[in-house]
């Protein structure tokens, strides 16, 4: 789903699309490259929408456990909440196939610093050579929703194999402080787990896919597979061989923050308080993300700071808040601008210019009604939304011409149903300002698209002349195959005189097949002579 940002001016083709999914999974990181010889630091902004992150090997995982920034052995990073039968499954594997591996031990090799020397050296800009570097990411915002990819398949260059660690995670209170970046905005770093993606089978074959996903209204999980739902409980989620794994954000005191704004609404509407308007999309941010971020009335104001015209429009863009709550969520997320309901009307100046342009459009398209000659089709849907354009029944122009539903081998198009008549003049007028198309005419009361000839009439002198450029190109076509037929017979003569000062010389010994070859090239050479 796409909800349009509208720019200042209310033209389709300014109308800017921000993606829900963005909203929601976009995170950013900041990737840092550091000149070990001159210290200099690079740095570039990216955005993530998922966190890939390597298994790490038993080598690695105690290089890790031993390192100086011992983030996977903090106890503080992983739920303590867990029972006797998931310690039992960890005690298990670690027998069995050495150190669990889990998720924080992922996500430190993911975030360890990268040394680039040998092949991979780093190209150093203010040294101006290749030199050591050491290169490192940081979080510097943190998604709603973490989205979080285990990279189990390793595709080498003549197979593919997949790595059947168990890694564990934890359910609740994931903490991404550890690898945030100290300039990183975001306030809240815990997660909870919402859904689990389960790969089963091997690399090549296909394998098949299942998912846990939770029911957050009931704190309930169920397994997906195919057509089969079934309840199950947490610790067969805990112990399932995770693939995909997705975590939101949790956070107790914006649930508080909701509860006190509803009371506050209740109160504010049963006294009869003065009236604000916020943005119904960052009410829906305040009522299902984290962190909604600082209130944005800027998609309900035009360029001249009323409310954009239009009935509709407004109706599914405002929310209406006592003073109270208004006064309550700005104090605490801040933003703007204010929109007090007694002093905010529609804008007068964008409703003389939306409301110009379709009476001339109206007028203009009348006067040509009056002309004869040819008739032409358009199709009924579009001409209607134009038609309640020009009337002033919506602000919104229509887009361009869009004949497309009248190409049709049936001859079952109705008039008025299917299309209407407008004369030439009209249509000219209509392709001017809203272009799109096809051409389509009425003939024997049937629309017949117009293939257009692409050949235009030529005078007496441009007809001399093209005759001129035709024999001038015709005989430049011929003088061509001569040259390249001549050059040919040449190389056949200097290549024949070689063979035969070879033979003479007796480098040549032929044999009965060769001798019969030799005849046949003869009679072969005698006609390449008699054709030159």
């Amino acid at each position: 789903h796409l909800s349009p940002t509208r720019g200042n001016h209310r033209r389709k083709t300014q109308i800017k699309y921000r993606s829900i999914i963005s909203d929601v999974f976009d995170g950013k990181l900041l990737s840092s490259v550091q000149c070990l010889t001159c210290n200099r630091i690079s740095t570039r902004m990216e955005t993530f929408q998922d966190l890939s992150l390597p298994i790490p090997s038993k080598d690695h995982l105690t290089m890790l456990h031993q390192g100086s920034v011992n983030i996977a052995k903090c106890p503080e990073l992983y739920s303590t909440d867990q029972g006797w039968l998931t310690w039992l499954w960890e005690w298990v594997c670690s027998f069995f196939w050495g150190p669990t591996v889990g998720l924080h031990d992922c996500l430190a090799a993911f975030f360890s610093a990268d040394e680039l020397k040998g092949d991979n050296m780093y190209s150093c800009e203010k040294c101006n050579k290749l030199r050591n570097g050491v290169k490192y990411s940081k979080v510097l915002e943190l998604p709603e929703v973490l989205c979080i990819h285990l990279k189990r398949f390793r595709h080498e260059l003549m197979f593919s194999s997949k790595i059947n660690n168990y890694v564990t995670f934890p359910l609740e209170d994931l903490d991404l402080k550890p690898y945030l970046h100290k300039d990183c905005k975001s306030k809240v770093t815990k997660y909870n787990l919402i859904s689990v993606i389960c790969h089963h089978g091997a690399a090549g074959s296909g394998g098949h896919y299942t998912c846990y996903s939770l029911n957050d209204q009931y704190n309930q999980w169920y397994e997906f597979d195919d057509q089969c739902v079934t309840q199950v409980r947490p610790e067969t989620v805990r112990n399932c061989e995770a693939y995909v794994l997705f975590y939101r954000k949790v956070d107790r005191a914006i649930c508080e923050q909701r509860e006190q704004v509803m009371q506050l609404s209740r109160r504010g509407m049963s006294c009869q308080e003065d009236m604000y308007v916020i943005s119904q999309a960052w009410i829906t941010r305040f009522l299902t993300f984290t962190e909604p971020g600082p209130i944005d009335n800027t998609d309900l104001l035009c360029r001249h700071g009323q409310l954009i015209p239009g009935d509709t429009y407004a109706a599914k863009m405002l929310t209406h808040v006592p003073a109270s709550v208004w006064h309550h969520l700005y104090n605490i997320y801040g933003g703007g601008p204010t929109c007090a309901q007694e002093q905010l009307n529609q804008c007068t100046i964008c409703l003389q210019e939306s409301g110009h342009r379709p009476d001339l459009e109206y007028r203009d398209f009348t006067r040509c009604s009056q002309s004869t000659g040819k008739l032409y089709a358009v199709a009924a849907g579009w001409y209607r939304e134009w038609e309640a354009y020009v009337k002033g029944q919506t602000s919104e122009p229509p887009g361009p011409v869009d004949n497309s539903s009248l190409i049709t081998c049936d001859s079952s198009l109705t008039l008025d149903k299917d299309y209407v008549h407008v004369t030439e003049d009209q249509w000219m007028l209509l392709l001017r300002i809203y272009q799109g198309g096809p051409e389509v005419l009425v003939q024997d009361n049937q629309p017949v698209l117009v293939v257009e000839d692409s050949s235009e009439p030529m005078d007496s002198e441009e007809v001399k002349f093209q005759e001129k450029v035709n024999v001038k190109a015709q005989k430049a076509l011929e003088d061509k195959i001569k040259e390249d037929r001549l050059k040919n017979n040449r190389n056949s003569l200097t290549r024949l005189k070689k063979i035969v000062t070879r033979r003479r010389k007796g480098k040549y010994r032929l044999t009965a097949k060769q001798a019969t070859l030799r005849k046949k090239g003869r009679q072969r050479t005698g006609a390449v002579l008699r054709r030159c």
